[in-house]
């Protein structure tokens, strides 16, 4: 099987990534999670034909000087956003086959668009780093363009999905300044700006900063929980500034919000969230690194409290049949509360 039939195998599948390694069989990630498109194993040849296709000869050079480069293309009229790793004798490529996020229909909590919509502080976004947490974020940004004017600017080091521009305008960058005048520049008069894939604790400081200035910022982190986004971010503050730093993220957090990606019953990827609205109860409990608190209030989720815990977004997704009660399980954190919830609506 070519190469073009391995894309266009995956192309038919709706997958979401193809995955391309010399001497391991291609794959592609499609709603029920990674498969393999051959049994035979990928070849230098095809290696050598897959840069052809997606790079010019500026970025095979970098890749043969660096070992990494990222960047877009296309394919069959589709957008794709490529990674090309290659040292010693390991080549690999990742193509992003939804980079516009067509493929994925995920319903993003009102309050989260509600937040944002209000452009105020900064909105934490965390998640296991897959394609629909772009995609998420993705929906967020078009729906302020279609309902609010500002300028907005995306740093992405990947391939981001083109906003439609009705009434915002957005620009795009990798993020990597030959000079801090060239960031400046790029900054002045924006409204917003978003960071999306970085992980780094001098990027999330710069977002802080820019907050505290009073730009509105979502800052997208890959993290496994969003207690564990918010110990990461909280931890990173208090080493550099001890205990002024925690003030510093309480001020200006306006809602943290996590998303997780499971298997659904109609062969199809679900996406269940958990939502930390920061009311002042949140507000001084962040600000005094009470984590423990924070878990136990978002197990709890009283009325009125701004919460969306995992455990209720799954519960959504079981009365709604979309996931089993194995699935579910073994997404939730807390598998005991979430059976307790589910014995109080009789199931």
């Amino acid at each position: 099987m070519s190469l073009t039939e391995l894309l266009m195998q995956a192309k038919a599948k709706k997958a979401q990534e193809f995955l391309f390694i010399v001497g391991s069989e291609p794959r592609a990630r499609a709603a029920t999670g990674w498969e393999s498109l051959r049994s035979t194993p990928g070849l230098v040849t095809e290696w050598n034909l897959l840069q052809q296709s997606f790079l010019d000869s500026h970025q095979k050079a970098v890749l043969e000087t660096t070992g990494v480069i990222q960047g877009e293309s296309s394919f069959e009229n589709l957008r794709i956003g490529f990674s090309f790793f290659q040292q010693d004798n390991t080549m690999k490529a990742v193509l992003d086959l939804d980079v516009d996020g067509a493929r994925q229909d995920i319903q993003v909590p009102a309050s989260v668009m509600e937040t944002c919509l209000r452009m105020k502080g900064l909105v934490l976004l965390s998640g296991p780093g897959e394609a629909g947490q772009v995609t998420s974020l993705y929906k967020i940004l078009n729906k302020m363009g279609e309902e609010k004017s500002f300028l907005g600017v995306v740093f992405s080091p990947k391939a981001f999905p083109q906003i439609r521009e009705e009434k915002a305008s957005f620009l795009y960058h990798a993020g990597v300044f030959a000079r801090k005048e060239e960031r400046d520049n790029l900054l002045s008069g924006a409204d917003m700006v978003v960071f999306d894939g970085y992980s780094d604790e001098e990027t999330f400081l710069e977002a802080l900063a820019l907050a505290e200035r009073g730009v509105f910022v979502v800052y997208s982190m890959k993290a496994p929980s969003l207690p564990n986004a918010l110990r990461r971010c909280l931890g990173a503050l208090s080493e550099r500034y001890a205990e002024h730093g925690a003030p510093r993220l309480a001020e200006v957090l306006s809602l943290a919000f996590a998303q997780y990606s499971m298997a659904g019953l109609n062969n199809e990827r679900i996406f269940a969230h958990e939502v930390l609205l920061v009311k002042p109860q949140i507000r001084e409990l962040i600000e005094t690194e009470n984590l423990k608190s924070i878990e136990a209030l978002m197990l709890a989720a009283p009325e009125n409290s701004g919460l969306l815990t995992l455990n209720q977004s799954l519960l959504q997704h079981l009365i709604r049949r979309r996931v089993d009660l194995k699935t579910a399980f073994e997404t939730s954190r807390d598998p005991d509360n979430l059976d307790l919830l589910l014995k109080k609506v009789g199931i």
